[in-house]
């Protein structure tokens, strides 16, 4: 019978509570949650369970086989270094920053420990939403072998699926990340501020538009961007988006820059799609390059 580890946390914050609960509901022993905040870090381990104890970061660090650094990205590589001494020589260390590789645990690995880092690819606005999510999401894993064993047992326990990724790829996985969720949301409150220009209030904007929001992401998830890419560039209308760039003139100087970047993507995937010939995107192109008043 395979011997599982136990499992520390430091960090109580939503992450490190969320797979702390989903890994005790699946059977795994979650020895400790520290934290330099003994409240949060009790409220943490009583909503794990009664056999998790709430201690500083010291005393977890040296509680369990399987350390998680469930804090900030700014503050694993210091808190790593923090704690070096107490982890168990021959313990899994790992962090949960999506940025960030194994490399930044170095203090860890000189101490005799397997390092690695496991990113799952999900939003967390809340414990209760980072449970329901766990479930079914990817998580990217990295670093030296026993701690990828490790961290994908975890991450199959938890109900996720576990993917590896090269350490040095972990940047632009991020920056992925990034773009599909963070700059989703400010997308479409450039959306909402172009509705609010036309005279149409927040509220009204944001229920109009989510049906449009909804169909779009659902084709884009079951046909592919270019397949469900429709539109005036899809369609190669340079007088829409000519008269576009022209009611821009008077809003924000970002949402203008914002359109037309976005515009110059849409350019290349429009031709991905085949409804645009090379000539007509030059065209369009040279129109979301140019100044207001001066397109060709």
């Amino acid at each position: 019978m395979e011997i599982l580890p136990d499992i520390a946390i430091i960090g109580p914050g939503k992450v490190g509570m969320a797979i702390g609960i989903l890994a005790a509901k699946a059977g795994r022993t979650v020895a400790a949650v520290g934290g330099r905040d003994a409240a949060r870090a009790a409220q943490a381990a009583a909503a794990i369970g009664p056999g998790t104890k709430a201690c500083t970061p010291r005393q977890a660090a040296g509680s369990a086989g399987l350390v998680l650094l469930t804090v900030s990205d700014d503050a694993v590589g210091s808190v790593c270094d923090e704690l070096a001494g107490a982890f168990a020589e021959g313990a899994v260390v790992a962090h949960c920053s999506g940025v960030l590789d194994s490399g930044v645990l170095a203090s860890a690995r000189a101490r005799g420990c397997a390092v690695g880092s496991m990113h799952p690819l999900q939003t967390f606005p809340s414990v209760g939403a980072a449970i329901d999510a766990l479930g079914g999401a990817y998580c990217f894993i990295e670093g030296d072998s026993p701690a990828v064993k490790a961290l994908e047992r975890l991450a199959a326990d938890i109900g996720a699926h576990p993917v590896p990724i090269a350490s040095g790829a972990k940047p632009l996985y991020h920056a992925a990340a990034a773009v599909a969720c963070n700059y989703l949301a400010a997308l479409l409150d450039a959306a909402s501020a172009l509705c609010r220009q036309a005279g149409i209030d927040e509220p009204t904007a944001r229920r109009a538009l989510a049906p449009l929001v909804r169909r779009t992401l659902e084709n884009v998830l079951a046909e592919g961007p270019a397949a469900a890419l429709t539109g005036p560039i899809a369609r190669g209308d340079v007088a829409t988006v000519r008269r576009h760039l022209a009611a821009m003139a008077g809003v924000e100087a970002d949402l203008e820059k914002l359109y037309r970047a976005l515009g110059r993507w849409t350019v290349a995937l429009a031709l991905r799609k085949g409804t645009i010939d090379a000539a007509k995107a030059a065209t369009l192109r040279r129109l979301l390059d140019a100044s207001i008043g001066k397109e060709r």
